[in-house]
C-alpha cells in the first residue's frame, strides 16, 4: 500500500495544519488514500513537507508546502498517481504545478 507521510512538527503547527486538510479533504473526496503524520522529517529548512512512499517504488519528499487548498489537492492528486501500477516514478509533466518545484529527494526503490 502506498502512503502519504506529512510532517506534523513543520514550521510551528503549519504542518499539523497540513496533516489535518489533506484528511479533511480525503474523507471529502472518499478517498482510500492511506496518509499519517510523522514527527520531524528532518527537512526543517523546507517548510511543510510531506513524503511518498510504497513497496517497491519510488519514495519522494517534497517541501515548501503549505496548509492551503493548493498543496492539499497537489498531495493527493500525486499521491494517486504515485498508486498506480507500476515503480512509482512520478514523470515531471504529469506532477500538479505545485509539486513541480519543492522537490528535495527522489530515492529508488528497495531491493
Amino acid at each position: 500500500m502506498n502512503t502519504l507521510v506529512i510532517c506534523t512538527t513543520c514550521a510551528d503547527g503549519q504542518g499539523r495544519a497540513l496533516l489535518e486538510a489533506v484528511e479533511n479533504e480525503a474523507l471529502a473526496r472518499d478517498s482510500a488514500q492511506a496518509i499519517r503524520g510523522q514527527a520531524c522529517m528532518a527537512a526543517c529548512s523546507q517548510g511543510c513537507t510531506a513524503a511518498l512512499q510504497g513497496a517497491g517504488k519510488h519514495s519522494y519528499l517534497f517541501g515548501r508546502l503549505a496548509p492551503d487548498a493548493a498543496s492539499v489537492a497537489a498531495l493527493l492528486a500525486v499521491a494517486a498517481q504515485h498508486a498506480e501500477p507500476g515503480d512509482g516514478l512520478l514523470a515531471w509533466e504529469r506532477r500538479p504545478e505545485r509539486l513541480k518545484s519543492g522537490l528535495i529527494a527522489r530515492l529508488p526503490p528497495l531491493g
